[in-house]
């Protein structure tokens, strides 16, 4: 018997999953019209699953660089000055936004459960801007919200960063840029997509469950002609020895897990400060839940839970 055979999944994500299986995959040779289609179809998707936006949060636009959009949610009774939390979203490098429901529901989640003053941030996609203009995308809005922490009623010595997917592999790659500098105050990575290579820890029982074939198709966007064992690539190569207090989220039935679980281990064996939590029963996409799947409530409290220690150990 194979061991995939044994994956056990609640009604919410089967229901989910027979939702997914209507879409088509994704086309690569027009990448505006495509990712056009995958905001329309993320916004299906979310509809029953993700649940409403809740109440008592104030959101702002601002433009950052050469106009990269970066929404600030945060609690309508937050006192400040808050800490901020950068959160990158996911999209396989080449499609995702800000703007997304899904993303928006969870943001304003963690600012009114955390305390924190969430920041959204769009970042430059592949293939037209292969890396590192992400990494570079993520540092000038780390040094953004750094710089105009009074403007903005925000602590500057508490700024964390976090991501979701491949924008847990940018924000990766972005903290060990800045290591050294005393910007990041903790980072949360969730279900990081760290290790691209393709005799890496990519786990292929797990892929045709979560309707990834393998990891091919994103590094070939996103790599802009580096090696997929490059550090800004698979960022599970990256020196760690200086990073901050980090939470890693994994699940379950991820084929990209293991990346997540050797980064913990190497952050862990540097002396770094490392927290990590894999989520039975959850697949890749589980977050995008949150309204109907107590996996997913119990991820999304997870990262609350991770906010608010880090934010507790810088002092606050």
């Amino acid at each position: 018997m194979k061991e995939e055979s044994r994956v056990i999944l609640n009604a919410p994500t089967q229901a989910w999953l027979t939702r997914i299986a209507a879409l088509g995959r994704p086309e690569y040779d027009d990448f505006a019209t495509e990712r056009e289609r995958r905001l329309v179809e993320s916004a299906q998707l979310s509809d029953g699953f993700v649940g409403a936006l809740p109440g008592g949060i104030t959101v702002r636009e601002h433009r950052v660089g050469d106009g990269l959009l970066v929404r600030e949610v945060r609690g309508q009774a937050a006192d400040g000055p808050l800490p901020a939390y950068l959160l990158l979203h996911g999209g396989a490098f080449w499609h995702g936004s800000a703007t997304e429901s899904v993303n928006m529901v969870i943001a304003a989640n963690r600012a009114l459960q955390a305390g924190v003053a969430v920041f959204l941030a769009d970042y430059r996609l592949a293939p037209e801007f292969p890396c590192p203009a992400a990494i570079d995308d993520t540092i000038e809005v780390l040094r953004w919200l750094q710089q105009e922490a009074g403007t903005l009623d925000l602590d500057p010595s508490r700024l964390l960063l976090g991501g979701i997917s491949a924008g847990a592999n940018i924000a990766t790659a972005a903290a060990a840029r800045v290591t050294g500098e005393g910007l990041i105050a903790g980072l949360i990575l969730e279900v990081p997509a760290v290790d691209l290579r393709p005799d890496g820890s990519w786990d292929e029982r797990f892929a045709a469950i979560n309707g990834l074939d393998s990891t091919e198709d994103m590094t070939r966007l996103y790599a802009g002609g580096l090696p997929a064992d490059h550090p800004d690539i698979s960022p599970v190569l990256v020196d760690v020895t200086a990073f901050p207090a980090t939470h890693i989220v994994t699940a379950e039935y991820d084929p990209l897990r293991g990346g997540g679980e050797i980064l913990a281990t190497r952050l862990r064996e540097a002396g770094v400060r490392v927290t990590a939590t894999r989520h039975l029963g959850a697949l890749h996409g589980s977050l995008g839940l949150t309204g109907a799947d107590p996996i997913a409530q119990a991820w999304q409290d997870d990262v609350s839970s991770a906010l608010r220690r880090l934010v507790v150990a810088t002092g606050a």
